[in-house]
C-alpha cells in the first residue's frame, strides 16, 4: 500500500493498493486472485484489514508531520474514490503486444468503478524470470553483506 499525501502535507488524498504478481500465467493470476480481491475491497468486506494497515502507515506518516489528522484521512480512505488500485504482472513473450495486454486487464473498470485514475495497469516482461530473481537475490545478499548487514 501507499498513501498518496495532499499537497498541504497534513491531508490523504487515496490510499494506492498493489496487487503486484510474478507468475506464468498472468490473465489466470489476475482473474483469479488480483479481481477478486479488489471486488472484496469494493464491497466493503476487507476494510477491517485496509483500516488497519492504513492506520499503522498513518501513525508513522504523523511521526514525520504532526499536523496529519489521521481521523480524518481513515474516513477518506473508507470513501471508495479515494482507493486506488495498481495490478502489476510479469508475463511471457507472447503477451508483451499491446493488445495482449489489453486483453489481460479487460473488465478493471467494472471491478473497480470510477475516474480512471483509480486503475493503473503494468507488465513486465523478463525472460527467465526465476533465474533473473536467483541472481538479483544474490547480488543483494552480497551486498548486504558487504555493507555489514547481516541476512
Amino acid at each position: 500500500m501507499q498513501l498518496e499525501i495532499g499537497s498541504d502535507g497534513k491531508s490523504i488524498v487515496a490510499v494506492v493498493v498493489f496487487e503486484d504478481k510474478a507468475t506464468s500465467d498472468a490473465k489466470g493470476t489476475i482473474q483469479g486472485k488480483v479481481w477478486p480481491g479488489i471486488v472484496s475491497l469494493e464491497a466493503g468486506e476487507r476494510l477491517a484489514e485496509l483500516t488497519h494497515e492504513a492506520s499503522a502507515m498513518l501513525e508513522t506518516q504523523q511521526h514525520l508531520n504532526p499536523d496529519l489528522d489521521i481521523d480524518a484521512a481513515i474516513a477518506n480512505i473508507l470513501w471508495k474514490e479515494a482507493r486506488r488500485y495498481r495490478v502489476s504482472v510479469t508475463v511471457s513473450a507472447t503477451d508483451t503486444g499491446e493488445g495482449a495486454r489489453a486483453d489481460l486487464f479487460k473488465g478493471f473498470d467494472v471491478k473497480a468503478p470510477g475516474d480512471v485514475k483509480r486503475r493503473r495497469a503494468e507488465t513486465i516482461h523478463i525472460p527467465d524470470l526465476r533465474i533473473w530473481m536467483e541472481v538479483f537475490a544474490q547480488r543483494t545478499i552480497q551486498h548486504l553483506n558487504a555493507v555489514h548487514v547481516h541476512v
